[in-house]
């Protein structure tokens, strides 16, 4: 089976990574996967292309995939990938991102026996606007959402046939984010007594990441619990306005610590040096993969009612599901601070949920399952 995968951005963030991830596991699978990925503007260097080398996926090149839709750019690019699905045989398309999706659609609309398409949707609320309805309904022959209520939504207010949308899990590098591979964790570097509670939020910091509430939240609970840290993991252009001069303000200094943003085993280690993750506003990529990733450690999580989060972390099963306010954050992070048992609890059901649905090689043999459900509907002219 010749599967495209196709993303329309040319930088390692968001949802970019578990597409990478998917074609390796794909690739491992038997499945000859190609990658393409957006170009990136003069002056910037591609961080998408790199890792599929490094994975050992085949890449081409030669198409702008912009991230935002473009018609001198997209026009261009459907009649190249045109050439390219004359030229050579593909058996089905993926696309990952509503731009590239556009541009497989002015591609193969028209194409005499065009290959299967195949749509991951990594927002937690399913297919938003009308762009993204309408090449659901027209233009994809299945859908990958990741949440019971992402199905519900494309079903029933999109308009896709039923058994057109699967449920799906972004996969995690269960080898990577292992707790064994923490090994005491960062603490001593990161300058936290061998005492100390720990909570951290992995995000780039941006205003609406609701870091506000997150810093009233901490300084509430530090009133009450001393021996509080509060880690902020990430970086962003308006960090020293969000989130470094308010909390000297509130006289947090000592309290919340700015390692950064984090890679490679630094990043595991930091992880696996919290006793609590704190997640309010999904970003760009709505599977909330720092969520998995802290789930796959073994952190217990705590979250907002917002997206997909309560679906993931699962109200007292695997974390705690909070409103996002500064008292209810508060309250949260002081009930898992005083309760130990109940924490360790929480953190251990998060690692066995994430052992059963997180690994690459579940993701490959459910999504390499759809591919085959789609091709054998277009063979037998079911769809």
């Amino acid at each position: 089976m010749r599967v495209l995968h196709l993303f329309s951005n040319w930088r390692l963030t968001g949802p970019a990574e578990p597409a990478v991830n998917l074609a390796t596991a794909l690739t491992r699978h038997g499945c000859d996967v190609v990658f393409a990925c957006g170009a990136a503007p003069r002056g910037h260097e591609n961080t998408i292309l790199p890792l599929a080398r490094e994975r050992g996926i085949a890449v081409r090149t030669g198409l702008a995939l912009s991230k935002h839709m473009n018609p001198f750019k997209n026009y261009p690019d459907g009649r190249r990938l045109r050439r390219w699905l004359e030229a050579e045989h593909f058996d089905l398309l993926h696309c990952h991102l509503r731009n590239d999706h556009v541009v497989a659609a002015l591609a193969a609309r028209h194409m005499p026996g065009r290959p299967a398409v195949v749509r991951s949707c990594y927002a937690g609320e399913g297919p938003l606007g009308y762009w993204e309805g309408r090449l659901a309904r027209e233009f994809t022959d299945g859908l990958l959402v990741l949440s019971d209520h992402a199905r519900r939504h494309a079903v029933e207010t999109v308009g896709l046939p039923a058994d057109r949308a699967w449920l799906f899990d972004t996969a995690v590098d269960l080898e990577r984010f292992n707790p064994a591979r923490a090994a005491g964790g960062r603490r001593a570097e990161l300058g936290l007594p061998p005492d100390a509670f720990v909570i951290g939020i992995v995000a780039r910091v941006q205003w609406r990441r609701r870091f506000d509430v997150f810093l009233k939240a901490v300084a509430q609970a530090h009133a009450q619990l001393p021996s509080l840290k509060a880690l902020i993991i990430g970086r962003g252009t308006h960090i020293q306005t969000i989130t470094i001069e308010p909390s000297r303000r509130m006289g947090l200094e000592g309290v919340v610590l700015f390692p950064g943003y984090q890679r490679g085993d630094d990043y595991v280690r930091t992880l696996g040096s919290l006793d609590a993750k704190v997640f309010l506003v999904p970003g760009t990529d709505g599977s909330c993969r720092a969520v998995r990733e802290a789930m796959a450690m073994g952190v217990p999580v705590i979250a907002s009612r917002r997206g997909m989060l309560p679906e993931l972390v699962g109200d007292d099963d695997r974390g705690l599901v909070v409103d996002d306010t500064v008292d209810g954050l508060a309250t949260a992070i002081l009930a898992l601070a005083r309760d130990p048992q109940r924490r360790r609890a929480l953190g251990a059901r998060a690692r066995e949920y994430a052992l059963q649905h997180f690994s690459l090689e579940r993701q490959a043999e459910l999504v390499g399952a759809v591919y085959r459900e789609v091709l054998e509907r277009r063979r037998s002219g079911s769809t």
